[in-house]
């Protein structure tokens, strides 16, 4: 048994102040230190070892149309607000992105499939799949899996597709062997131990090579009726498709929709309920943000405010009469939550004990098809709430789910393997361009302490290649003896970023936080920013308190 260990949340690296859930959250790192969050999180853990087809992905629709890249010419209709990564740091897992071949260069474009409506002012796909990889691969963020849904109108350019994925996540994709659709029986846990992290599906087998890097068609789709629990149907499926594969409903929010079509209905908090007690694990949101109720009618699982700790001895968790989980000392006894997989079937032993004993006495009462467990999705959950219900069980039971072993990681008894992907990788400068198009640079090309850096046009001299160490400094590759340095070890607003010789000090250790934003270890409230952005080559690179603006969103080029 490896020995215990107590990392508490609140030690996070950014350890930014913590909201409580009545608050207003004002930015994504608010959002980040709630409970809805940290309970979303959760859940998107305990489903690690399910097959995909009784997982569930957190879906945006139209992911890329977003008023966070919008201009005078393009995504003056969105279906968002927040960027990619924003949207990533919410919890969204399941991104969706229409890419067009358009004036010789491949967009994100929310036209026709004959590229009506297209412009030159759309975003280029490359800069969004560049976002995407830098946020996969922040050491925070190595054990999450995503999937791209790739709606290509990209004429047969199937190969400059292909070339511009590899460029920056081409190591991170999971690829079918042949033409196939998205397998509903591998689970997260595969991925990951397969060293990647995305699932590209939205493939057409339009060319040998693509059918062998996305997964052909794309989610099963009904936008109708949601019979609700226990019926748990569709005008398409029944209720044991639903519960078996991944199946999406999403909603249009924008004006084109509206004007030219009918859209679906749209995603309230109700019919989010609806479809995960159904077990629907893609839900499409239009206009996801921060204080978004519908991110709360998502949890199934952890009871407001919990798990808490109480008397730092709380580390098991229990299901409570209203069926919502709560952590308990391990040491009181309960009766155990046990269930049959093939059977999709829950029993309440007669039994009690403490936690540990739920194993054996599962199957001494239910014989060896029953396990000691706990739900892993909405519609699990509740066929266990109804089976408390069946015996008259009114108090909490035993769940085989603790934080034993690592305090906030809350694991299932059954919980798989994993190893994060290999990042011993040879070191590689690159660029790092900020949503506004500039690449972070030295001014006049000088390695001299105190240098001044600036944002400049991208060209990709030695001024413009960086490298980050696993202590966080930025090394210049034009003197890889110097990094980016907060001067002084400033704090506020305005202060200067400069070049200088490498030391390790906290002023100079960059810890990636929301909106792909750096921020320097003594003033994790700050984050790496450009003077007045919108004037462009030899704006300053300065300190600057946390926005997530574009000029703080920085991804490697």
């Amino acid at each position: 048994m490896r020995i215990r260990t107590k990392i508490k949340a609140a030690a996070a690296q950014l350890a930014l102040l913590a909201v409580t859930q009545t608050a207003i959250a004002e930015t994504v790192d608010d959002y980040k230190n709630s409970w809805e969050y940290r309970a979303l999180q959760h859940q998107q853990r305990i489903d690690m070892g399910e097959p995909l087809g009784k997982a569930s992905f957190l879906t945006t629709h139209n992911s890329y149309n977003s008023d966070a890249y919008s201009n005078l010419g393009s995504y003056y209709d969105p279906n968002q607000k927040d960027s990619l990564v924003d949207q990533l740091d919410m919890g969204i897992r399941s991104l969706e992105l229409d890419v067009h071949d358009y004036n010789g260069d491949l967009l994100l474009c929310h036209g026709q499939g004959n590229h009506t409506g297209c412009s030159i002012f759309d975003r280029r796909f490359e800069d969004g799949i560049k976002e995407v990889a830098s946020w996969l691969k922040q050491a925070s963020n190595r054990q999450q899996v995503a999937i791209l849904y790739i709606e290509e109108h990209v004429d047969g350019r199937y190969n400059d597709l292909m070339n511009q994925i590899d460029a920056h996540m081409g190591e991170l994709i999971y690829k079918p062997s042949s033409c196939q659709s998205l397998p509903m029986n591998i689970s997260k846990a595969d991925v990951i131990n397969a060293g990647k992290q995305v699932l590209i599906v939205g493939g057409n087998c339009g060319s040998t090579a693509w059918s062998q890097y996305a997964y052909n068609g794309t989610y099963p789709t009904d936008n109708g009726v949601i019979n609700s629990y226990p019926t748990c149907t569709t005008s398409k499926y029944s209720t044991n498709y639903l519960t078996n594969n991944l199946v999406r409903v999403y909603e249009d929010s924008t004006s084109l929709s509206s004007i030219f079509g009918t859209p679906p209905p749209a995603i309230t908090p109700e019919r989010m309920k609806q479809a995960v007690d159904c077990g629907m694990g893609v839900v499409g949101l239009d206009q996801l943000n921060i204080n978004d109720s519908r991110l709360r009618a998502a949890i199934w699982s952890w009871g407001e405010n919990e798990p808490n700790d109480s008397g730092s001895n709380e580390d098991c968790a229990t299901s409570r009469a209203d069926g919502r989980f709560n952590d308990l000392n391990c040491g009181n006894v309960r009766q155990y939550a046990c269930y049959s997989v093939g059977d999709n079937q829950w029993k309440i032993s007669s039994g009690s004990g403490v936690w540990s004993g739920g194993d054996d006495v599962c199957e001494q009462e239910f014989g060896g098809n029953y396990r000691y467990d706990v739900p892993k999705n909405g519609y699990q959950n509740r066929r266990l709430m109804d089976a408390k219900s069946a015996d008259g069980i009114t108090g909490d039971v035993w769940l085989n789910y603790s934080d034993i072993e690592n305090e906030g990681d809350w694991i299932p008894g059954d919980f798989p393997q994993i190893s994060d992907p290999v990042t011993n990788q040879p070191i590689v400068y690159k660029k790092l361009r900020n949503d506004k198009g500039k690449c972070l640079d030295l001014e006049g090309r000088s390695t001299s302490n105190g240098t001044e850096i600036h944002q400049w046009s991208c060209h990709g001299a030695d001024s413009q290649l960086w490298y980050q160490d696993e202590t966080g400094r930025i090394h210049s590759k034009a003197d890889p003896s110097k990094c980016v340095d907060v001067s002084g070890s400033g704090t506020d607003n305005g202060a200067r970023i400069v070049l200088w010789s490498c030391h390790g000090g906290d002023n100079q250790r960059w810890i990636r936080g929301s909106s792909n934003s750096f921020r320097p270890a003594h003033a994790t409230h700050k984050a790496l920013d450009i003077k007045d952005p919108f004037w462009g080559n030899g704006q300053r690179a300065h300190l600057w308190e946390f926005h997530g603006g574009k000029s703080q969103r920085w991804a490697w080029d």
